[in-house]
């Protein structure tokens, strides 16, 4: 039975160009049930945010044949194209207006088997089981944004490009082309994609040509001044040209990255409009109001002209390349680009135009206005907090990797620091753009632990060793944990010594663990102590995902949660149903939503089947009423005028927080002094580990911007949810 079962385990399995065994297959199909069933699970019951109800209505809309325009508000049109073919299809609800996003966030689960040849069979494996229960991974794909498809059109290009290099097919350059134009399609973090993928190429040209220029010259002290004007030489000269078949794979995958994309690079222009260069001229050439983005006046001809000229630019680098691959490249990028941007040829012009221009024209603009005012520390605070398996695993990766010099290591290396760098610089820091920070560095712990797991020679490690070994980390864990449960409120001297002392135990175990890591004979234990940890951190990166995706989906004592609509709003939702079929006026119930301070969204979607709603702009001094209203939702800076207006005709008045936040007091001013005085302080490390595990110590901080509810007779008493939050720990 042994044998039998050990030769099913080892037999291979054709899978086109895959050659997998019985038991990856399992794995794969096993990891793609729980991360569909992980991210299907209830996936209507969160109340909308702002932006998907945003996307969920316009794509209503489309789907309704009310057509849809692009604005770069909303980023790019294909995910509300999509979502618009789901509701034509299976009709329109909070689980439809997400299911995209939980399918697409299940495929980038089993995409690493596209990279199985250089991740290897046991880094695939741990790539997609990472990808699997990471906290943000699993969140944003519950939730109506575009961040987990371009996740998975970033790591396509990713699989894609590492494919051409190997094998220079242009099948692949072919498949760059479709997906760079999908990335502009879904999101303007496509310049920063492409931007950071293409110097990691123009890094490449120039380590080679340094490599190539050391070998050509004897070096000694008179040649060394003369290396580098050698090096420039060589760099910039033409040599044989730029044609493909002259040029290295990694020249001509950084052509047809650069020639595609750069007449989307056009409004970047923009940044020159108030410099010395252009600011005499009073061109404008992103607009900062009215139609943002956008060109203005004379600006709109210097737009027109600079489009032309990188358009042509593009053709001519293109064709002085390989003419017969880059016009088939080409046009599979613009057909894709423009059935996207024009909604399937629906909205020609404009579509062109705001797509060539105002997709970055926009963010050119709101990079000044640096939305969310996140510290530049932010993502060093939330990564650590989700993402804290790869986080770690990534750090270990990152010193093998620069210490082997491998180069797809080095270059999983670049691009996790790299994202985490350019995003951190970024203006606007979200949490939803932890997952193109996430992305890079799952992919490179993945690599890393699936090397390593080859290196264990298992007959040299004892059965009782090997399961002490993996048990260690998790007792260790323990009683980390104990001691600062129950010693953690113990008074002074002992509040300070025991804190010093765990993190001298720490730092000497780490040390030890390096020492005994360059040892032959000891390299397997550290090996497996790694291992033990990845699977305790493992456990409780599940536990962090569930917690944050199910029990505080829209409850911000998540940072990932950030600002959230409250779920007391689905509670009203029921009410007004309720209320509708009590009246008999059904959908046809009067309602009006004070819209100051956008508080339209999202109620626009969650009534979008109702007849007979308004949305004024109510204000605090004056609200002459409105006597044909049965709900009326005020916000709470205009509730005293509402009072004098709708006191005698309607129920007491009930707040309601319409949108929360997390306390960002919490973090926003933590600096190295703040921490350093934390590590001797047992208190903060209790309560530290009380958040961290738990959640616990800002559920009564939580900021809100709330509403009235006002209601007349018939309107059902309701259990508003957030009371129970904010009397709790």
């Amino acid at each position: 039975m042994t044998n039998v079962l050990s030769r099913l385990i080892k037999h291979k399995c054709k899978i086109s160009q895959f050659d997998l065994s019985f038991a990856e297959v399992g794995a794969y199909f096993l990891l793609t049930l729980l991360a569909l069933a992980l991210r299907l699970f209830h996936l209507g019951s969160r109340a909308m945010h702002h932006d998907e109800s945003l996307h969920a209505f316009y794509s209503w809309q489309l789907s309704e044949g009310m057509g849809l325009i692009h604005n770069p508000m909303m980023h790019g049109p294909l995910q509300m194209e999509i979502t618009a073919g789901i509701f034509f299809l299976l009709g329109d609800s909070d689980f439809n207006a997400r299911v995209f996003y939980a399918v697409i966030g299940t495929v980038l689960v089993v995409m690493p088997i596209l990279f199985r040849s250089y991740l290897g069979k046991f880094g695939a494996i741990f790539t997609s089981s990472m990808l699997c229960i990471s906290p943000a991974m699993l969140y944003f794909s519950r939730f109506a944004r575009n961040d987990i498809i371009m996740a998975v059109f970033t790591f396509g290009l990713v699989i894609t490009l590492w494919n051409y290099l190997a094998t220079k097919n242009n099948k692949y350059l072919y498949i760059m082309s479709a997906l760079l134009a999908l990335c502009f399609g879904t999101k303007e973090t496509a310049f920063l994609v492409t931007g950071l993928l293409g110097l990691y190429l123009v890094i490449r040209f120039l380590h080679e040509t340094w490599k190539q220029t050391i070998e050509d010259t004897k070096l000694d002290f008179t040649t060394y001044p003369q290396l580098y004007v050698r090096l420039v030489k060589k760099a910039t000269s033409s040599g044989k040209g730029i044609s493909k078949s002259t040029i290295p794979a990694y020249l001509s995958a950084l052509i047809l990255l650069s020639t595609l994309t750069l007449p989307q690079w056009s409004a970047f222009a923009g940044i020159l409009q108030n410099s010395p260069l252009l600011s005499w001229s009073n061109l404008t050439l992103v607009g900062a109001t009215g139609n943002i983005g956008m060109p203005v006046g004379g600006g709109k001809v210097i737009a027109s002209v600079i489009v032309a000229g990188l358009l042509g630019v593009s053709f001519y680098v293109g064709f002085k390349w390989c003419w017969t691959v880059w016009w088939r490249c080409a046009v599979i990028f613009y057909s894709v680009w423009i059935l996207i941007y024009t909604t399937v040829l629906t909205n020609l012009g404009d579509g062109i135009r705001s797509g060539i221009w105002q997709s970055l024209g926009y963010w050119v603009v709101q990079q000044g206005e640096a939305r969310g005012a996140q510290p530049i520390h932010y993502y060093l605070m939330i990564t650590p907090l989700y993402e804290y398996l790869p986080f770690l695993v990534a750090i270990i990766a990152s010193i093998y990797y620069l210490r082997i010099r491998e180069k797809f290591g080095l270059f999983l290396v670049y691009w996790s620091i790299a994202t985490f760098v350019v995003y951190t610089m970024a203006s606007e820091k979200m949490p939803w753009l932890l997952v193109n920070i996430s992305l890079p560095i799952i992919v490179l712990s993945g690599r890393f632990l699936g090397r390593i797991i080859k290196c264990i020679k298992w007959n040299s490690i004892s059965r009782i060793g090997t399961i002490i070994t993996l048990l260690t980390p998790g007792l260790v864990a323990t009683l980390v944990w104990a001691v600062i449960e129950y010693w953690g409120n113990i008074g002074e001297p002992a509040s300070t010594a025991i804190p010093l002392a765990l993190i001298l135990l720490a730092g000497s175990g780490f040390y030890l663990t390096v020492k005994l890591s360059l040892k032959e004979t000891y390299r397997p234990h550290v090996i497996l102590l790694l291992i033990g940890s990845v699977a305790l951190l493992s456990a409780l990166t599940l536990r962090t995902s569930v917690t944050a995706s199910y029990v505080n989906s829209d409850i911000p004592v998540e940072m990932i949660v950030y600002t959230q609509t409250s779920p007391d709003l689905k509670t009203i939702m029921t009410g007004i149903k309720e209320m509708g079929d009590r009246t008999g006026d059904g959908r046809r119930l009067p309602i009006k939503i004070d819209q100051t301070s956008g508080f339209t969204w999202p109620w626009s979607w969650y009534l979008r089947h109702y007849e007979n709603v308004g949305y004024p702009t109510y204000n605090s001094e004056s609200n002459t009423g409105d006597p044909t209203a049965k709900v009326i939702l005020v916000h709470s800076k205009n509730h005293e005028a509402a009072g004098k207006a709708y006191s005698r005709d309607y129920l007491e008045p009930k707040r309601i927080p319409h949108r929360w936040w997390f306390p960002e007091y919490t973090y926003r001013n933590v600096s190295i002094v703040n921490v350093l005085g934390s590590l001797a302080d047992f208190g903060a490390w209790k309560r530290l580990a009380s958040y961290w595990l738990n959640r616990e110590g800002v559920a009564k901080n939580i900021g809100s911007e709330d509403s009235y509810l006002y209601a007349r007779e018939g309107f059902p008493q309701l259990k508003l949810l957030s009371e129970d939050v904010r009397s709790g720990p």
